[in-house]
């Protein structure tokens, strides 16, 4: 099914949606739910694959006690980038949370983002694709303040712009065209209506390893035909190691 034209989107468009997060930065993180909701004994529950929590605004302000202190007091940042990009996200965000607490300015600001990212698409394979779509946004924003021109932070910057784009065109795709009939999205009230409901609980994105071994995110609702090859983007892979996030301290260019 193909998307709607340039002139449609045009007033939904990726760029408007971005925009809205700088707004919200300095108030997200006081009073908003954690990722993953709280057990009784203070440990974070993990989701399982029904899962449609829309709790995706985040303060990481974790005071959980249990077997696994040690472990995050001595995780690393190389041990966070190896489960980013092994898929393993939600240990991944639990490695950044605890590096997150310790940070200074602007690190904090860099793990926080990446740790967004890692929360996004913990979110986008749990089938919470307003979720992911948050979470990536926002850690989009705090990535684009750090102002990077260059090296593997400024790579990953742009992969997750890649992917976020993709969502939404692929969401828009989603919410306007149904088996047997297609609506423009244009300002409609109805168009805004098909939008919020963001596929939740639907399988519609999976991974897809290619011959060179580059994994991408393969967009495949239930109801396509497989007429065409489906739309995918490249998962985003941070080559980005302990030296580079030391190399951002007491960075005059960071801007508050």
């Amino acid at each position: 099914m193909a998307l709607p034209s340039a002139p449609v989107l045009k007033t939904v468009s990726l760029s408007s949606f971005s925009r809205c997060f700088p707004h919200n930065v300095s108030a997200t993180f006081s009073s908003s739910p954690l990722p993953y909701p709280k057990t009784p004994s203070g440990k974070p529950y993990k989701h399982t694959r029904k899962s449609t929590n829309y709790s995706f605004r985040i303060s990481y302000r974790f005071s959980a006690v249990g077997d696994d202190d040690d472990t995050m007091d001595n995780c690393s940042f190389d041990e966070a980038v190896m489960l980013f990009n092994e898929g393993e996200y939600y240990k991944c965000h639990e490695f950044l949370e605890a590096l997150w607490n310790r940070a200074q300015e602007p690190i904090r600001t860099l793990i926080h983002g990446v740790l967004q990212c890692a929360v996004g698409f913990h979110h986008l394979f749990d089938q919470n694709h307003k979720g992911a779509m948050m979470e990536l946004g926002e850690g989009l924003c705090k990535l684009r303040k750090m102002n990077f021109e260059s090296g593997p932070f400024h790579q990953f910057e742009g992969e997750i712009s890649a992917v976020l784009d993709f969502i939404y065109q692929t969401q828009i795709e989603l919410a306007a065209c149904s088996d047997d009939l297609c609506i423009a999205m244009d300002q409609s009230e109805r168009s805004y209506q098909l939008l919020g409901g963001y596929g939740a609980g639907q399988h519609l994105y999976s991974l897809q390893n290619d011959p060179d071994q580059t994994m991408y995110i393969v967009f495949c609702p239930q109801r396509s035909n497989g007429a065409s090859e489906p739309p995918r983007v490249k998962l985003p892979i941070l080559n980005a190691a302990k030296k580079h996030l030391a190399a951002f301290e007491y960075d005059s260019f960071y801007t508050e």
